[in-house]
């Protein structure tokens, strides 16, 4: 499966919107009907230079619709932010999102996601390409998450439910907690590939058991579900953290930021970071600051001398070669900076360390 989730495979010959049947207008009554289900699943595709290209398909165990505009879906701007009684992830697949939670603007990049709690006003911009997945669980099929414990064989299993999704939805089960304005949010540790290995297939899994229900697939929804909450609650996997209306947003930019600076190899300018995250590049510099003491641009050299140290090591790249994949043009520049990380030059360095670090890595 490719990072654009496209669920043509799934369905043999067959064209995607030959077998969804239609229920319903695709005007915004779509919004109705999530309120009347336990469980549903919804594929946005955003093109935002040409919204009439803009589709979304949703389904649910009663009815799947498709549509081919963004006029179709509605409550889509900071002036007209939705809520729904039904706790609700949303996950990246591929480009990056920009999403209104509470008033306050948050940027997803692929592989990211949060986790709404009821209630809380929120929606997705269509100022950027990108392709993501919501999935919408009530109340009532929380509880039937919460009530397996009592079947559970095995400690791992058990221990599962003391993990910080369930936590935060057993927190927030009773009706006395509908007035509390937070989310989760997951920030991915793991490489692209890997989150098409354990995430994507996740979804594409469930997509395929809500085309295709046979009978248990109620409790093959419950069991994916359970699989996608234990991989975004690994901290191993992702980073996780609670974000409420009232907190403060730095810890969660600097999060953004450092995903940013890894993805990148430390290669993003202050300018860059700013237009990518919609915020003051000075405001950003002051948040590195605060959390590692360091300016933006020594914060960033450390994954720029983490990538170049690792290429010596790992590959026979000449130096030249890896610092044109890092975008350097001054040669003398970038092993002054090495050198100055390193204590020795690239050369020095990888004859100190690199032919018995490759000789392991041949083997």
């Amino acid at each position: 499966m490719n990072s654009t989730f496209d669920a043509t495979p799934l369905i043999g010959e067959q064209r995607y919107n030959n077998i969804i049947a239609f229920h319903g207008k695709s005007n915004g009554d779509v919004f109705i009907q999530e309120s009347l289900v336990p469980f549903f699943l919804m594929l946005m595709n955003v093109q935002a230079a040409h919204p009439e290209k803009t589709t979304f398909s949703l389904y649910t165990p009663i009815s799947q619709i498709y549509a081919t505009s963004a006029d179709d879906i509605k409550g889509r701007s900071i002036k007209s932010q939705h809520q729904h009684n039904c706790f609700e992830f949303t996950y990246v697949l591929d480009g990056d999102m920009y999403q209104i939670v509470e008033g306050k603007r948050y940027y997803y990049p692929t592989g990211s996601c949060c986790l709404m709690n009821r209630n809380t006003l929120h929606t997705e911009e269509f100022s950027s390409d990108y392709t993501c997945v919501f999935l919408s669980i009530s109340p009532d099929f929380v509880q039937r998450l919460m009530n397996n414990d009592q079947l559970l064989l095995f400690k791992d299993e058990q221990n599962l439910y003391r993990n910080l999704i369930f936590r935060f939805l057993q927190q927030n089960m009773d009706d006395s907690a509908t007035d509390r304005k937070d989310f989760l949010d997951f920030v991915p540790k793991i490489t692209q590939n890997e989150q098409v290995t354990l995430v994507h297939q996740i979804f594409e899994d469930l997509l395929y058991t809500m085309i295709t229900p046979n009978y248990g697939a109620s409790f093959r929804l419950l069991e994916l579900l359970c699989r996608l909450i234990g991989i975004l609650g690994n901290p191993e996997y992702y980073n996780g953290e609670h974000v409420t209306a009232q907190s403060n947003v730095e810890s969660l930019l600097f999060s953004r930021i450092d995903r940013i600076l890894s993805e990148r190899h430390g290669r993003v300018t202050n300018a860059q970071l700013a237009k990518l995250l919609s915020y003051n590049g000075s405001y950003l510099g002051r948040i590195v600051k605060k959390y590692t003491g360091k300016s933006l641009f020594d914060y960033s050299m450390t994954f720029t001398m983490e990538y170049f140290h690792n290429q010596l090591l790992t590959t026979r790249k000449t130096t030249a070669e890896i610092a044109t994949e890092l975008h350097f043009t001054n040669l003398t520049h970038l092993y002054r900076l090495f050198k100055k990380h390193f204590g020795v030059t690239p050369k020095k360095y990888r004859k100190l360390h690199g032919s018995q670090s490759l000789s392991k890595r041949l083997d």
